[in-house]
């Protein structure tokens, strides 16, 4: 795989994912009474209520992205806090204004308006200390925006990720010390175990969901992927962790859909890598565009999509035609793309130079 300068093909799959779950959630949530849904077309139903699987992609994404990130560096205590520094500096701003969204409007619509909140039960001190701090699912409170329980499963596979390199990297380092690439044995017996738990029993316990143990099988697909592409992991190895999942596959049913929305997701970026297509395909403007601010988007797009059909169906007397609903989740959607590119602009993307100027500066 040659070099390349960004990953179109991978921030596309990001832009696709992104939009998926905003489509899903203004589906999903759509308040009773439910014309829209009612009206529709089963294929249209089942196919919105599928793309559920943006998670997954972006899940598989982060472990790429994280394995490509970590490529080069010799994990030391300083480097693990300035790794994690790095990330909380670059998520956290976006991530607290989108809790304060998430809770301007639920005094707009409970004081102002009279309509629904957004979320069950009341704000407090304790729960929303937990959210800022992403610890709201360990320690029970319900969640204030729907997505912000990945953002919680995210950071602990980032301490994860630069403990478990940090550890092969000593385990079974390279022959060459100018190499901060473990060896492929070392990888494997560091990470491999791990995921192969998460995929064949920690995935199907309820109390793991809160955990990154949950999903980590998912990080590991993507890990395993750049590893791959880079050859820092033998061909066959890559191709032993596809065929486990397809034995997975085929034996659970319960997840069969989520894992392979993950599996085909690291199958479609090896592709494109062996095929020096990383840089080329899903290289449209309008669609990096979308990647680009998919982290805002995902995070804000919950609060602004509640207040605008919660105010849509009370403006139809709650009870619209499905044309109506329709136009309202339709006006929903592209105020979620506009409120995504605000918050980019005003707090992601300074928060994303920030981030860089600290590293630039730790180095």
């Amino acid at each position: 795989m040659r070099p390349v300068a960004r990953f179109a093909f991978v921030d596309g799959l990001r832009g696709f994912a992104a939009l998926a779950i905003v489509v899903f959630h203004i589906w999903w949530y759509e308040p009773d009474p439910q014309p829209a849904l009612e009206s529709a077309h089963w294929v249209i139903d089942a196919t919105f209520l599928r793309v559920r699987g943006g998670v997954q992609v972006l899940l598989v994404i982060s472990g790429f992205v994280i394995a490509y990130t970590l490529r080069r560096t010799w994990v030391t205590p300083a480097e693990v806090f300035s790794f994690i520094g790095r990330r909380l500096i670059r998520l956290v701003p976006t991530y607290w204004v989108a809790i304060a969204s998430v809770i301007l409007v639920d005094a707009i619509c409970r004081n102002a308006l009279g309509l629904s909140s957004p979320f069950e039960g009341e704000v407090t001190v304790s729960r929303v200390s937990a959210h800022m701090t992403f610890l709201q699912d360990v320690f029970g409170h319900d969640p204030l925006g729907a997505g912000m329980w990945t953002l919680c499963i995210e950071m602990q596979f980032y301490f994860v990720a630069v403990l478990g390199l940090g550890f092969a990297q000593r385990i079974m380092p390279r022959s060459s010390t100018n190499d901060p690439r473990p060896s492929a044995a070392g990888l494997m017996l560091v990470f491999a175990p791990v995921a192969l738990i998460s995929l064949f029993h920690w995935r199907s316990m309820e109390s793991t969901d809160v955990w990154v143990t949950h999903f980590l099988w998912m990080f590991f697909l993507g890990m395993t992927t750049w590893w791959s592409l880079e050859k820092t992991l033998p061909r066959p190895v890559f191709a032993a962790t596809v065929g486990v999942a397809l034995v997975e596959l085929y034996f659970d049913a319960e997840w069969r859909y989520e894992n392979t929305v993950a599996l085909a997701t690291a199958l479609s970026i090896f592709v494109a890598g062996r095929r020096d297509k990383l840089g080329v395909w899903l290289n449209w403007p309008w669609l990096q565009h979308i990647g680009k601010i998919s982290y805002s988007l995902y995070l804000i797009h919950f609060p602004v999509c509640h207040l605008l059909m919660a105010t849509g169906w009370n403006w139809y007397g709650n009870d619209p035609t499905s044309v109506q609903a329709m136009m309202v989740m339709a006006a929903a959607f592209f105020a979620s793309l506009v409120a995504g590119h605000l918050l980019y602009v005003l707090v992601e993307s300074p928060s994303a130079r920030w981030a860089a100027k600290t590293k630039v500066a730790m180095t």
